[in-house]
């Protein structure tokens, strides 16, 4: 019982991370590869992992605990060019540098293929490159702020 609550107490560190994202990636492998944008995690998957690994946390810590459990399953999970925001929230945290208003398609194209659990050899079309632009520019501080007209021309 002393463990339970020197735990509960704690901040989870890489290896918490790691460990409970490998229990829902094997809890839930029928999940992976996903053919949705994002990656499929809820509370009840995280609760779940967190009992199994032996590690909990307070309850209004969780949110916060449940990002970096997406960011740590993101460079898990096989991905293909579906998971467009999934690998718009890995480029955003491998690639803050990059210039995201001029940026080419070939280097989006690029960047992708470099991520190591991107597994799809498929060209991708125009939208889904579009995709993983916008989303990743909707990840940053610094969003353009267009008008509808601006965006769409």
């Amino acid at each position: 019982m002393k463990n339970l609550t020197r735990n509960a107490l704690m901040m989870p560190d890489d290896s918490h991370i790691h460990n409970i994202a490998g229990s829902i990636l094997r809890n839930y492998n029928y999940l992976f590869p996903s053919t949705y944008p994002d990656i499929p995690l809820n509370l009840n998957m995280l609760k779940e992992a967190m009992a199994e690994t032996g590690f909990f946390l307070e309850e209004e810590k969780i949110p916060e605990f449940m990002e970096d459990i997406e960011l740590q399953l993101a460079a898990m999970v096989p991905l293909n060019w579906n998971n467009y925001g999934t690998i718009a929230i890995l480029l955003n945290k491998t690639h803050p540098e990059e210039d995201l208003i001029a940026i080419s398609l070939q280097r989006i194209t690029e960047l992708v293929r470099e991520l190591p659990n991107f597994n799809d050899a498929a060209v991708p079309d125009e939208d889904t490159l579009d995709s993983i632009i916008y989303t990743w520019i909707s990840l940053t501080d610094e969003f353009p702020g267009f008008t509808e007209d601006e965006a769409w021309s």
